[in-house]
């Protein structure tokens, strides 16, 4: 059977939720009419195959005003003073007349690495400890710069002026509150891990935030400055499958190895998902932990577990443990940005 030919104007109109159009409308309006262009499209179609994610052109975009692009710098500086169909073209009519600004990017990949899917972290390891897992060495998963290796340094709706500050909506007691289990080592895997000391890495991730989001940019320059600070972790580079092995291996018996991902593996290729899903309950079964959050409609090979309860909200990513014993269960739902969260008993 012959391959579908890739369309990018289905991938700009599927790339952003309902939600991300009400509490974004400049990039919704913006990728709406990427999605009209004949050179936006020729562009996501020249990405990598694995990376034909409209993202990648809304980050190269963004990065292009960070460097001082004389037309596109100010009207992202500007972002929220002008009306979305204005930004939408004016950003159109850049791009269509300088093409190279995106084309020259296409090799990156996107990585938001988003702190606030800590929250949902913390809320697992809580319901973990009520459970008598007292002590973890954290395994993160497509780590980027490695921010949700640190998910106990984030206030959780407290001290609302600190920038690391994590608000989160509890539509369910369980993980809302309590001790969360000790971390001890912390370990990141990424194909290409980022350097909070390293300028042209904290550009990229900047680029990669929607500029329509300023508080979580000010988060990236806190995180940026708080990291050297706190305990150190390692970073491996290369695939999940790659270095879960050696990730693992490197723990010390005195503690829980806890494997965490959080929209990461909807990246895989389904061949690739069903490997990960067989290698991650195999290690379960040797006593680790598996802990993902992703929208089980791009993880399909992950076979995540059916929930006898619907996501509470739109477009709400599933909450799946896996424990010796128990295999993969539904621990509930979760916003993708750990805005809000419903985690209940586990359901097979």
């Amino acid at each position: 059977m012959s391959e579908r030919p890739f369309d990018a104007e289905s991938a700009y109109r599927r790339s952003i939720s309902r939600e991300d159009r009400v509490t974004h409308p400049r990039y919704a309006a913006l990728i709406d009419t990427l999605a009209t262009s004949e050179t936006a499209r020729q562009l996501l179609g020249e990405a990598p195959a694995e990376q034909r994610n409209p993202m990648l052109v809304l980050a190269a975009l963004h990065y292009a005003a960070l460097e001082g692009d004389s037309v596109l710098a100010p009207l992202y500086a500007n972002i929220m003073d002008t009306p979305p169909d204005d930004f939408a073209r004016e950003v159109r009519n850049r791009l269509e007349r300088a093409p190279q600004l995106v084309r020259d990017q296409l090799s990156r990949s996107t990585q938001t690495n988003e702190p606030g899917r800590s929250a949902v972290l913390v809320g697992v390891l809580r319901a973990l400890q009520a459970r008598g897992v007292d002590d973890v060495h954290l395994i993160d998963i497509g780590t980027s710069m490695g921010f949700n290796l640190y998910p106990e340094y984030y206030p959780i709706n407290e001290n609302e002026d600190d920038p690391l500050a994590i608000n989160v909506e509890y539509l369910n007691p369980l993980g809302s509150e309590g001790a969360m289990a000790n971390i001890h080592q912390r370990i990141g895997i990424d194909p290409n891990p980022l350097d909070p000391s390293d300028f042209n890495d904290v550009r990229w991730l900047e680029a990669c935030l929607w500029p329509e989001a300023p508080e979580r940019i000010a988060r990236l320059h806190a995180l940026v400055t708080r990291i050297p600070t706190w305990p150190s972790a390692t970073r491996l580079a290369g695939t999940a499958l790659e270095f879960i092995d050696t990730a693992l291996d490197s723990c010390s018996s005195d503690a829980t190895p806890v494997v965490f991902h959080s929209w990461v593996a909807a990246y895989f290729s389904p061949e690739d998902q069903a490997r990960w899903r067989a290698c991650m309950l195999e290690r379960v079964e040797r006593g680790a932990i598996w802990v993902y959050l992703e929208h089980p409609d791009y993880v399909r090979a992950l076979a995540p577990p059916p929930d006898a309860l619907a996501s509470p909200r739109s477009g709400g990513s599933q909450v799946v443990v896996a424990l010796a014993g128990e295999g993969a269960s539904s621990w509930g739902w979760a916003h993708a940005h750990g805005r809000w969260m419903a985690l209940s008993e586990a359901k097979r």
